[in-house]
């Protein structure tokens, strides 16, 4: 009964850590998405591409990437999702656009140059819907 106890307990703290590095690596992806005014270069980008207004997309898609550079590489698929989570609370989105949108946020990362990893991002685009 000692040994189940034990093992219970070794289980409980070792939970207790993972949860604990989870949620200070989420609160310090929250803390430089801020730094980088909530992605506001690559929610114009986001907006203007899936909107087929290509002319403007493209003068946003430099700042965006270099916003996405200074993220850390763990936190920039966060930061496009929120970049979406954003544009969708501001506007009002038929479900097609909302999907376009999230399409359009997931493949960002394959044409900034200067971005090494990831290269894209699987958002979770349909859970929204």
């Amino acid at each position: 009964m000692a040994k189940l106890a034990l093992l219970v307990a070794t289980f409980a703290l070792a939970f207790f850590v993972v949860n604990a590095s989870i949620y200070r690596h989420q609160d310090s992806c929250q803390q430089q998405i801020r730094e980088e005014d909530n992605l506001r270069y690559c929610q114009r980008y986001i907006e203007n591409e899936s909107s087929r207004r290509y002319n403007r997309a493209d003068r946003h898609l430099d700042s965006c990437c270099q916003q996405l550079e200074n993220l850390e590489r763990d936190c920039r698929c966060d930061g496009l999702e929120q970049a979406v989570k954003q544009q969708l609370e501001e506007g009002d989105w038929e479900r097609e656009e909302a999907q376009e949108l999230y399409k359009v946020a997931e493949k960002i990362l394959q044409r900034c140059d200067n971005v090494e990893e990831p290269r894209r991002c699987d958002l979770p685009s349909r859970r929204w819907f």
